[in-house]
């Protein structure tokens, strides 16, 4: 069986190209057809700015080059790309089965189908998506996860255009970036969070030789600076030397010039001097915390379970085993209000004048299809429905507790008070 996957165009639905990082989804499925003797690849549409169009004309022009199956995987704001490109290829008379998956599908799988797909995959799916495929299965189907060290690693030398090309979504990540993933899930359920496939179950850690080869992988292939993409890679319980192991085995890539940076969450229960020594011996170079806010009552709104006692010993904490902190911040936040905004402002210069915070990044607070927010906002009374391009993370709708002047007077105080930011 020859498959394509593609991930989708954004670009041509808005005023911005995306060319960050790689879909690390979509490699994995590959590395499984391949294994299983079919015959796989995935050509990123928004990287190589392709449109809808582009792609049916260069499909019409070689009939005989035309794959068995057309697969696409995304996230929402993916689905017109998704929905156009479905339509030109089928007008170009293009009959073989197209095939839908991804976080998008799985949060509205009725519409792959209203738009001619032919078989739409929810969830999880390394344990059937083979099958489904081998079964010719048509319709809504489940996948079936596995456990993770049966996720194989990311078949990269069937992806176009190549990694290493990437612009990373942040400057320490050039040049010569990389993604790679050690974990999966996450067990807190933040009513922001747009994970919808990973979050509210138990964190499984990858095994630390399957990381190695991954990360030893990479580098081969010209990777210098690793996105280490997890929910929650650290402030969840670690299984006891799993991050020794990976240091252990990894030590001398730093050596020869690759790094990495991660995401984590602040806590006082999961988050040790030993286990920062130990990824900074790995090579870490910089863990990005999800913040959010200062305020008890705001983090218990938005169901954070986090306390400003867990930032203030993870960053001092981190700072101490060398390694850089970066904070994620919101305004906007569910039944924030400019008291707690001024709370957070407070805190934030607090910790920028100690040499704590090396990297700031703050967003407007955005609801996300199929969140637990827009699931209050729409109970509330004050949805808004996004626009065609999907949601900009960065313009101010206003809630019933700040107006949007508000918010953007904030996102400019944050700014003043720790003037560090996460280059682009």
């Amino acid at each position: 069986m020859n498959i394509q996957l593609f991930n989708p165009p954004l670009w041509y639905y808005g005023d911005m190209h995306f060319r960050m990082l790689p879909s690390i989804g979509l490699p994995i499925i590959t590395r499984l057809f391949n294994n299983a003797g079919h015959y796989a690849e995935v050509v990123d549409l928004e990287a190589l700015k392709l449109n809808p169009y582009q792609v049916a004309a260069k499909m019409k022009a070689q009939p005989e080059l035309w794959p068995d199956v057309i697969g696409f995987g995304g996230h929402s704001q993916a689905a017109q790309g998704i929905k156009d490109c479905i339509r030109e290829i089928k007008a170009i008379g293009y009959t073989g089965k197209i095939v839908v998956g991804g976080i998008f599908a799985t949060t509205q799988p009725h519409l792959p189908m209203e738009w001619g797909a032919d078989l739409v995959v929810t969830g999880e799916c390394e344990g059937n998506v083979v099958q489904l495929f081998e079964n010719d299965a048509t319709g809504i189907q489940a996948g079936t996860a596995v456990t993770i060290d049966k996720i194989p690693i990311p078949d990269w030398g069937h992806f176009y255009p190549p990694m290493h090309t990437y612009n990373g979504n942040m400057a320490m990540l050039r040049p010569n970036p990389g993604i790679s993933m050690w974990t999966r899930g996450c067990p807190y359920q933040c009513i922001f969070c747009s994970d919808l496939i990973f979050y509210h179950q138990a964190t499984r850690f990858r095994p630390p030789a399957i990381i190695e080869a991954e990360m030893r992988e990479l580098y081969k292939r010209g990777s210098r600076n690793v996105y280490v993409y997890d929910d929650e890679m650290v402030g969840v319980k670690v299984p006891p030397g799993w991050m020794k192991e990976i240091a252990d085995r990894i030590e001398d890539l730093p050596a020869a010039g690759l790094m990495w940076v991660t995401q984590g969450r602040c806590s006082r229960h999961h988050i040790t001097l030993d286990l920062l020594k130990d990824m900074k011996r790995a090579g870490c170079k910089a863990v990005f915390w999800g913040l959010e806010s200062f305020s008890p009552k705001v983090l218990k709104a938005i169901k954070k379970v986090l306390t400003p006692e867990d930032v203030w010993h993870t960053l001092r904490l981190a700072r101490e085993a060398g390694l850089e902190n970066g904070i994620y911040t919101m305004v906007g936040n569910y039944q924030e209000t400019p008291e707690d905004c001024e709370l957070t402002a407070r805190e934030l210069g607090k910790a920028y004048q100690e040499g704590l915070v090396q990297y700031r990044q703050t967003t407007v607070a955005t609801v996300m299809p199929g969140t637990q927010l827009e699931e209050i906002q729409k109970r509330e009374g004050w949805y808004i429905e996004p626009e065609n391009t999907g949601r900009d993370m960065l313009k101010p709708l206003g809630t019933p507790w700040m107006t949007p002047e508000q918010i953007e007077y904030y996102l400019r105080r944050y700014a003043e008070v720790c003037p560090v930011w996460i280059p682009g």
